[in-house]
């Protein structure tokens, strides 16, 4: 009895030892690890608020030079500007762009405001860098020649004159779209170029804001670092360095805004850094902890091996069924997978408003014949990867062909939004580009539909994108068209 007892003993304790030793031989080699670790997490982090505070203010100064673009084609197809046209356009214009003046400007000649008002810009710091082969330039400037004060001008030659729309974009709109909710009390932001001038500032006063240039104000022995800052930022990428100002410290988190050479950058207390790592650290130590608690009660895994192996075939037929539905090429839903969650929606929110669009890479054949199958699937994989960032991560975006994408917004609240969604479909073609080494601006014919209106099932609804998207290729490419042609109702 007693010996039966005894390999009993053995039998459990074996494994139990055995057990006890491989978690406390990973628990301290992940301990080692896990600094490193919680480093890069709060980097991530702190990096993904950066980039879309940067966004938001891209996106606000994209606006306000596609509202200019639309009046500078107004102004283009006019063979005579009257005084009262200009007046109700300008006026128009400074309304829908949100900025404080708007400026018509014939160089060497005149410039009026939207009050009829003739202004003289020649002394403006800005003035001799109006240029006719630029489509739309940000300028900043610390008189304005206006009011006196600092602004952004945006500039939009009008098409076939030697004319300039001026919209004066204030600082403190840009400001405000910055969001300081997600730092501490001690954090600043600051848009800057790349010299470290300083264009807008927000949050705590600090000495790396003195003398309005960032990059004088940081340590000597910090400069290699600053350089090679500068060199991401001029390869548009977000990333941070830890530098110091005298005493004090900060993480520097950096975003491209992709306008002339334009950054945010947020200046971030050492201290609260090192408390975002600590508290990961803590966390993952705790969940350590937990673990080897866990392992301890060795004989519950007796009861959970059936539960995990039943949650990996779970898993196992989850990942199986994404693999099927998923584009090799772009990464996104394939043909089935996007028809099937689109019918899913409609016979699910029968009443609810919708819209899908239908696109295709304009002249794909011919990138194909010209720059090599390979490239063309580069300028599909790239369109792949970025359009899904123009959209919520709810709607249904798929490639249904070769060169075509299906794309439906679910939940449309109503026609402001959808016009708004549309515009910043065409928006995204004008900016997107394709390659590694040579960069190809791929532009796509878009149909645009909406649900119910145009079609009460997923064959009619298609067939309506369809049918617009071929209107939209008729008109001459690169553009969108509605079915019901609301684009030019607008």
């Amino acid at each position: 009895m007693r010996k039966e007892h005894g390999n009993l003993i053995w039998k459990w304790l074996i494994p139990f030892a055995t057990v006890v030793i491989i978690i406390l031989i990973m628990f301290l080699n992940f301990s080692n690890n896990i600094s490193e670790s919680a480093i890069k997490t709060v980097e991530t982090q702190l990096e993904e608020i950066a980039y879309k505070n940067a966004q938001k203010v891209y996106n606000d100064l994209q606006c306000v030079g596609v509202a200019g673009e639309t009046t500078a084609q107004v102004f283009g197809s006019e063979e005579e500007i009257s005084p009262e046209l200009s007046q109700n356009l300008l006026s128009a214009l400074r309304e829908k762009a949100g900025v404080y003046e708007a400026v018509y400007c014939i160089k060497d000649l005149f410039a009026v405001n939207h009050l009829g008002e003739h202004i003289d810009l020649k002394e403006t710091d800005y003035y001799g860098a109006l240029n006719q082969k630029q489509n739309v330039k940000y300028l900043y400037t610390e008189n304005d020649g206006i009011t006196g004060s600092d602004a952004i001008v945006v500039v939009v030659p009008v098409p076939g004159k030697e004319s300039f729309l001026l919209m004066y974009y204030h600082l403190d709109r840009a400001s405000r779209l910055i969001n300081m909710d997600e730092f501490d009390q001690y954090t600043f932001a600051a848009l800057i170029n790349n010299d470290g001038k300083i264009m807008i500032s927000r949050g705590a006063e600090n000495v790396m804001l003195k003398d309005g240039n960032i990059w004088k104000n940081i340590d000597k022995k910090y400069q290699n670092i600053i350089i090679k800052a500068k060199v991401k930022m001029q390869n548009m990428d977000t990333d941070s360095v830890a530098v110091a100002a005298g005493e004090e410290e900060r993480t520097l988190v950096y975003s491209p805004l992709d306008i002339n050479d334009w950054v945010m950058v947020f200046g971030i207390s050492q201290s609260y850094v090192d408390s975002c790592k600590q508290k990961i650290w803590a966390k993952t130590i705790g969940m350590l902890y937990q673990l080897l608690s866990v392992m301890i009660l060795f004989i519950v895994a007796f009861a959970a091996v059936d539960f995990m192996a039943k949650r990996k075939n779970e898993e196992n037929s989850k990942s199986l069924q994404e693999k099927a539905d998923t584009d090799l090429l772009t990464g996104l839903n394939n043909k089935l997978a996007t028809e099937r969650k689109i019918k899913e929606y409609i016979s699910q929110n029968p009443n609810s408003m919708a819209m899908m669009f239908v696109l295709d890479i304009d002249n794909f054949k011919k990138i194909n014949d010209t720059m090599g199958h390979a490239f063309g699937d580069e300028v599909l994989r790239t369109l792949g990867k970025q359009i899904g960032s123009n959209f919520r991560v709810t709607d249904i975006i798929g490639r249904t062909g070769g060169d075509e994408f299906t794309i439906f917004l679910k939940d449309m609240p109503n026609d402001e939004v959808i016009l708004r969604e549309a515009q910043k479909l065409a928006t995204f073609f004008k900016n997107f580009q394709a390659g590694d080494y040579v960069k190809y601006s791929a532009t796509a014919s878009i149909g645009a539909a909406v649900f119910p209106a145009d079609g009460n099932n997923f064959e009619t609804l298609y067939k309506s994108a369809d049918q617009a998207l071929y209107k939209a290729k008729r008109r001459g490419k690169n553009q969108l068209a509605f079915y019901d042609d609301r684009e030019r109702q607008e």
